[in-house]
C-alpha cells in the first residue's frame, strides 16, 4: 500500500481533495499549514507528493480528528532495526480510548520515517502520552537495550507535527 503526503494552503488542498472525492484522502490543517494524505494501491493524484510505503497499520483513516506525525530520521544502516521494532511492537496504542488509526510510513525519497496516529481529539492523544501503556511502549527507547544502541540509528533528532481535521 502506498501513502502520499502533500502540503499547501488550506484553499488549494481543500479544492484538490474535493476534485478527487472518491480517493482515500484525509485533509487536515495546523495553525500555519495544511496537509493532505492519500492512501492507495496505485499512484497518487498529487503532482509532487512525498511518497511512503506503509510498513505497519491499524485502524482506518477518517475525515475527523487529530493527527500526530512523529517524523523520525533514520540512517540507512538503521532502517532494518527501526522497522523490526515497529513490526514487533506490543500494539498497546490500539486499546487507548480515542485511538482511530496508525500508519508507520517508510520514506521512498528521504531518510525520515513517519509514525502517523489519528485520534478522536487532541485530548485523547494527550491522555495516551500520559498513560502507563505509553510509558511501557517507550521505556527502552534510550537504554542500551533500546533501538538506538551505539547512537547509530537516528541521523538527527525526531520532531512532531500535528494537525486538526477540516470540516
Amino acid at each position: 500500500m502506498n501513502f502520499y503526503i502533500t502540503y499547501g494552503t488550506v484553499e488549494f488542498l481543500k479544492k484538490l481533495a474535493k476534485q478527487h472525492g472518491l480517493e482515500n484522502m484525509l485533509f487536515m490543517k495546523s495553525h500555519d499549514s495544511a496537509i493532505l494524505f492519500h492512501e492507495t494501491d496505485g499512484e497518487s493524484v498529487f503532482h509532487s507528493p512525498h511518497r511512503y510505503e506503509i510498513i505497519d497499520q491499524s485502524g482506518t483513516l477518517e475525515h475527523s480528528g487529530f493527527a500526530v506525525l512523529n517524523n523520525i530520521p533514520v540512517t540507512p544502516e538503521g532502517r532494518p532495526l527501526f522497522e523490526t521494532r515497529f513490526k514487533n511492537r506490543a500494539g498497546k496504542i490500539e486499546n487507548q480510548p480515542g485511538f482511530k488509526a496508525l500508519r508507520v510510513l517508510r520514506p521512498t525519497d528521504s531518510d525520515t520515517y513517519i509514525v502517523l496516529t489519528l485520534w478522536d481529539t487532541e485530548q485523547s492523544f494527550q491522555d495516551w502520552k500520559s498513560s502507563k501503556s505509553f510509558g511501557e511502549a517507550h521505556q527502552k527507547k534510550e537504554s542500551s537495550a533500546g533501538i538506538n544502541q551505539g547512537g547509530t540509528i537516528f541521523s538527527r533528532p525526531s520532531y512532531i507535527s500535528s494537525y486538526h481535521s477540516v470540516e
